[in-house]
This record gives structure tokens, sequence and C-alpha cells, in this order.
């Protein structure tokens, strides 16, 4: 139990070096509107599910708030209507996206 203790107290009481590497805010931001869009879409004219419980499918996948995710919908309005013009179905959307499951 000593030995384990010792391990980790040498370990964990070195001080962490800072990295030079300055983080962006926001980097990921427009990938994950786009996935959000792409979501819904897919919850809404595919599943068939009423817009309020795909937001809610929304809120559980990407722990967002409705407003949130009604704003990202609003800014992401482009995205749904290709999505639309183009008819994506269940395997253009995994091409797209094939992180999800889409089935």
């Amino acid at each position: 139990m000593a030995l384990g203790k010792q391990l980790v107290a040498s370990i964990l009481s070195e001080p962490l070096k800072r990295s030079t590497v300055k983080h962006v805010k926001g980097v990921f931001k427009s990938r994950r509107d786009h996935d959000i869009v792409c979501r819904l879409y897919y919850h809404y004219k595919i599943k068939g599910l009423q817009y309020e419980r795909a937001v809610e499918e929304l809120n559980h996948e990407f722990y967002l708030g409705e407003t949130t995710i009604s704003q990202i919908i609003m800014e992401e309005r482009d995205t749904l209507e290709k999505l639309k013009a183009d008819q994506a179905d269940r395997k253009y959307l995994q091409k797209l996206i094939p992180h999800f499951n889409w089935y």
C-alpha cells in the first residue's frame, strides 16, 4: 500500500510543464454545429420525430440546452437546406459523419 502511495506522490508532486501551444477557443464549434444540424435532420426528417422531441434528443447527445440548439439551427440554416435539397438519407449521412449511429 505504501509503495503505491509513494509512486503516485512522486509522479503527481512534480509541477506540470506548461505547453507552448495556445488553445483557440471554439476551434471545433463549426464542426459541432454542422453535426448538430445533421442530427436534427436525421431525427426530424428520417426518424419522423416531432421538433420538440428531436431537440430533446440533441440535448442528450450534445449536452446543450434548447436555446443553444435553436440558435445553432438558425445559424446553420444553409446546411439544413443543403441536406433537404440533396434529399439526404441514412447512407448519405453515414458517409458525411461516420462516427454517429444513423440506424
